[in-house]
């Protein structure tokens, strides 16, 4: 488990709930460097079960098996999918004093994660499917099959942000290759948003290891999955490297022995040393006088809590609110208010910005992107786009009001608890409905078409700012329809990003709100459909 020498500076590829993932030029070529480090609300959940952060920060053992799990399973998964699934190979671990946290460095894989559903090209909807139903849901129960038991947390049963785990190989053709990336947990196996899976496996599996399940493995009964399949694995695999993966597992097995039986005040006490908190006398004397550590830890913890609220919180907020540009924002009021171009210009720099941010994450190709680019260039007069804009400055203003006008009338006493509740779940329809009325009784009286689309779905708390949105897809024909589109998918696929614990970007909970954006934008289309048929 050699260190790599690197020649170039690092560059951020993504970050997560255990670590952050660096690109990183090596003597050997790219690789990609997964640094650990305590996210706050993973620190909590740690310290709750085990006492200390992730383990595979500060604790030699735990990323020694990580190391050996992904070389042992790197053989596995060749041995159970062939070539439609790898794992990225583990090749080096090391201590990173300038993290201060251990560090693993694998094979760099260039990909993509699952598409997005989108309004330009559906050829790509079919990887979903293929990587849940075709990899993942196989994968975990050979996982359960060979004693791997934890990793099938990573592997995603019950959990949708196990999705983004997943690699997308950049060179594939006619048949789909998939790179498992990320095997090591962030948080225990104990939050799945799946029920069922939680009564009917994590909380089993917690009784039999009698601790919360963190990438356990049942050392036992995977080297009698291996003996049991010795003839198929040396035939896929050759008899030297299975030679190789029963040293691998005999390492696995001691690592994982020793990393869990450590004591409670035992971790917490290395992990402070690993960071340099105390040092190794000190280490060894609170590990004999454990209530004094503890007594330690509660004092700190409650000065921590004391700075954040009564210093910190209320110097941040008088920083923020020194540091409103007041005049900008009035100016801007202004101009929102008598130009009809600035109200399109909101527009096009919103969608803009969108449009290149699926491309950015390789959900949008370059031509799909431009053309939607050229599509909101050539609609940029239309004027539903221009009504979507005066949604978007309400809602701007309505959240100013929201979040610091009605607060400060409730606690002057000037509104009660009611009027505040209401005000906050209808103030956004109250003011679209007022606009979008408006806007319905001048399209009367110049016998246009009523925007009806619009004036419901404004109605609707938070969603109704895709009111205009939905009237475009439901007047519109052809391409006058893909920018619209276009917002109602990255509208609610923002939602599943955003959502706290078992949201983020290119996870199963992203792509299921895409898919109910996908039903609202295709709507006037598979209206239509029918109407087509019965003329013909």
């Amino acid at each position: 488990m050699a260190a790599l020498q690197e020649s170039s500076v690092a560059k951020l590829l993504g970050a997560g709930r255990s670590g952050k993932v660096f690109l990183v030029e090596s003597q050997s070529g790219a690789i990609a460097r997964k640094i650990f480090y305590p996210d706050t609300i993973a620190n909590i959940i740690h310290y709750f079960f085990f006492g200390s952060p992730n383990p595979y920060i500060w604790n030699k053992d735990a990323i020694a098996c990580a190391f050996y799990r992904r070389k042992i399973l790197g053989e596995l998964v060749q041995f159970w999918f062939g070539d439609r699934l790898t794992v990225a190979d583990a090749l080096s671990t090391k201590w990173n004093q300038e993290f201060k946290a251990y560090q693993i460095d694998t094979e760099f894989i260039k990909g993509r994660h699952v598409s997005l559903l989108q309004p330009c090209s559906r050829e790509r909807a079919i990887e979903l499917p293929t990587l849940v139903r075709g990899i993942m849901l196989p994968l975990q129960n050979k996982l359960i099959e060979a004693g791997l038991d934890g990793l099938v947390w990573q592997a995603g049963k019950g959990t949708p942000t196990a999705l983004n785990n997943f690699l997308l190989a950049s060179d594939t053709s006619n048949q789909p290759v998939f790179v498992w990336i990320d095997l090591e947990s962030g948080v225990p196996a104990l939050f799945p948003i799946n029920i069922i899976a939680l009564f009917s496996f994590y909380l089993p599996k917690t009784l039999k290891y009698k601790r919360a399940m963190f990438d356990d493995v049942d050392n036992y009964k995977l080297k009698r999955y291996i003996h049991n399949y010795q003839v198929e694995l040396v035939a896929n695999i050759g008899s030297q490297k299975y030679q190789e993966v029963l040293g691998w597992v005999d390492r696995l097995e001691y690592h994982q022995d020793e990393w869990k039986s450590m004591r409670r005040v035992d971790r917490s006490i290395q992990y402070q040393l690993k960071k340099g908190a105390i040092d190794e006398q000190q280490a060894r004397w609170y590990s004999e006088h454990f209530l004094l550590w503890y007594t330690r830890g509660f004092w700190n913890i409650f000065q921590k809590i004391i700075n954040q609220l009564l210093i910190q919180l209320p110097i941040a907020l008088v920083h923020k609110i020194i540091n409103i540009p007041y005049l900008q924002f009035f100016y801007n009021l202004w101009r929102f208010i008598l130009s009809q171009r600035y109200r399109i210009n909101i527009v096009r720099n919103y969608v803009t910005r969108r449009i290149e941010r699926w491309r950015d994450r390789k959900h949008l190709r370059d031509e799909e992107a431009n053309s939607l680019l050229q599509s909101l260039e050539r609609e940029k007069s239309s004027e539903y786009l221009t009504d979507f804009g005066v949604h978007l400055g309400i809602k701007l203003f309505v959240k100013i009001i929201e979040y610091v006008l009605v607060p400060l009338l409730y606690f002057v006493g000037l509104i009660n608890e009611l009027v505040f509740i209401t005000w906050l779940i209808v103030g956004g329809p109250v003011y679209r409905t007022i606009y979008t009325s408006w806007r319905a009784l001048q399209a009367a009286i110049a016998r246009q078409e009523i925007p009806w689309v619009a004036l419901l779905v404004g109605l609707i708390p938070t969603a109704g700012i895709l009111a205009y949105p939905c009237q475009i897809i439901w007047s519109a024909k052809g391409k006058k329809q893909k920018i619209a589109q276009f917002i109602v998918y990255d509208f609610f696929t923002r939602i599943g990003a955003k959502i706290p614990a078992w949201g983020g970007e290119d996870t199963n909970t992203e792509h299921f709100f895409n898919q109910i954006a996908d039903k609202i934008a295709n709507r006037q289309l598979n209206r239509r459909k029918p109407l087509e048929s019965a003329k013909l």
